[in-house]
C-alpha cells in the first residue's frame, strides 16, 4: 500500500504544525530558566534545538509563499508578520516589565531609557539589551530579552530565499538547489569552529540557513515525501542521539534532515486540537524571557525548584502570548489582505497567501 506523503497529509485541516511550532516555543523557555538563578544544565540544550526546528518549519512554509507570490507581496507578509509584534514587545518591555523590575528589584526606571530601549532596537536587531539599571539584582541583568537574537536571522532567511528562489533556474531545480544547501552550509559550519565577534553572527547564518533550506527542500519534495512511521521513528532516535551524545555542535551539523522530516511527520500525523485556533508560539517566544527576568526579580527561583519555574514562566507567558496574537498579529496580517482563492492548498502552504484565517498555522520569527 502506497504512503500518504507529507504534502496529502498537510492538506487535512487537522494537521499540527500550529501545535509543533507551541512546543517548540515551550523548549525555548525552558532552556531559559537559568535565568531565575538556577544552574546551567542540560536545559539549555533544547533552546538550539527548537530554534534549528523553527528555522525548519519556517523554510517549508516560506518557500510555498514565496512560490506563489511575487517578491513584493511575499516581503510585505512576512514583514507583517514579524515586525508589528516585535515593535510592541518592545514597548512592553520597556515600558511594563522594566518599571515593574525596578520595583521588585533594586534597580531604576526611567521614561527617557525606556524611550531609549524602543529606538535604538526599532529595526530588529538589538543594540541595547536592557532599560537603564531595571535589571539591577537579577541574576542574568545584561539584557531583558534576549530571545529576540534570532529575528535578524529569520528576516535575513526571508530576504535570501525568497530572491534565490525567484530565480527561474532555482524555481525549476529547488530541491536540486536546496540540497546543495544543505550538504555544504554544516560543512562550513564545522570548518568554521567556535568563532567570536562578527565572525559568529556568519557561523549562526549558516548553521540556520541549513535548516532554513532543509524545510525549503522538503516543501519541493512534499507530494513525494512519504509520511513514514519508520522513518519518523528514525528521525526522533537520530535527533536525540544527536543532542545527548554528539554535543550541540554535532547537533548543528547532523540533524539537518532528520529534525525537518521529524518536524513535518508530527504535524503530520498528531491529531489535536491543542492550539488549533490561537496561533501563540511567536508571542511565547518573544515574551518568555522577560517573563523570566521578571519572575527572577522577583526572587521565585530562590523558593521553587527549576522544573516548577518552567513551568510558572510558561503560565505567565501564555495570557501575554494570546494578547499579542489577538491585537497585534492578527490583525497586522489581515491589514491590506485581499482573500483570493487558494485552490488544493493545504492549510500549512496557505500560510502566507490567506494569513485571515486562524486555524492556518502561520509563522514564526524564531520562530
Amino acid at each position: 500500500m502506497r504512503l500518504p506523503s507529507i504534502g496529502s497529509a498537510l492538506s487535512s485541516r487537522d494537521n499540527s504544525l500550529n501545535a509543533v511550532r507551541l512546543i517548540l516555543a515551550a523548549m525555548v523557555i525552558a532552556s531559559h530558566s537559568p535565568l531565575g538563578g538556577y544552574e546551567h544544565e542540560a536545559w539549555e540544550r533544547i533552546g538550539p534545538l527548537a530554534v534549528n526546528g523553527f528555522f525548519a518549519l519556517s523554510g517549508f512554509l516560506i518557500a510555498g509563499s514565496r512560490l506563489r507570490n511575487g517578491f513584493g507581496r511575499y516581503l510585505d507578509r512576512r514583514a507583517r508578520r514579524i515586525l508589528p509584534g516585535f515593535w510592541v514587545c518592545l514597548g512592553v518591555v520597556a515600558f511594563l516589565f522594566a518599571p515593574l523590575g525596578a520595583l521588585v528589584g533594586e534597580g531604576r526606571w526611567h521614561p527617557a531609557g525606556a524611550v531609549s530601549f524602543v529606538v535604538d532596537n526599532v529595526l530588529l536587531y538589538v543594540f541595547s539589551p536592557t532599560v537603564a539599571s531595571t535589571l539591577q539584582g537579577a541574576p542574568a541583568p545584561s539584557e531583558w530579552n534576549g530571545s529576540l537574537w534570532s529575528l535578524p536571522y529569520e528576516f535575513l532567511a526571508y530576504l535570501v530565499f525568497g530572491l534565490v528562489i525567484g530565480l527561474p533556474w532555482v524555481r525549476r531545480h529547488l530541491s536540486r538547489t536546496m540540497l546543495v544547501a544543505v550538504l555544504v552550509l554544516p560543512l562550513l559550519y564545522c570548518w568554521f569552529g567556535d568563532l567570536t565577534g562578527l565572525a559568529n553572527k556568519v557561523e549562526q547564518i549558516v548553521r540556520l540557513f541549513a535548516f532554513f533550506a532543509a524545510g525549503a527542500m522538503a516543501y519541493s519534495l512534499k507530494d513525494r515525501l512519504p509520511v513514514s512511521h519508520p522513518l519518523g521513528l528514525l528521525a526522533g532516535v537520530w535527533v536525540v542521539a544527536g543532542c545527548l551524545v554528539g554535543g550541540e555542535e554535532a547537533m548543528h551539523q547532523l540533524t539537518v534532515i532528520p529534525l525537518t522530516y521529524l518536524l513535518l511527520y508530527v504535524g503530520s500525523t498528531w491529531r489535536t486540537r491543542f492550539a488549533a485556533t490561537e496561533d501563540i508560539s511567536y508571542g511565547m517566544y518573544i515574551y518568555g524571557w522577560p517573563v523570566q527576568q521578571l519572575l527572577a526579580l522577583a526572587g521565585v527561583g530562590a523558593f521553587v525548584p527549576q522544573a516548577a519555574f518552567v513551568v510558572l514562566s510558561i503560565a505567565c507567558t501564555a495570557p501575554l502570548a494570546l494578547l499579542s496574537w489577538r491585537l497585534v498579529e492578527k490583525p497586522a496580517m489581515r491589514l491590506g489582505t485581499r482573500p483570493r482563492p487558494t485552490g488544493d492548498l493545504h492549510p500549512a502552504e496557505a500560510t502566507a497567501s490567506a494569513p485571515e484565517s486562524p486555524r492556518r498555522p502561520v509563522l514564526l520569527g524564531s520562530r
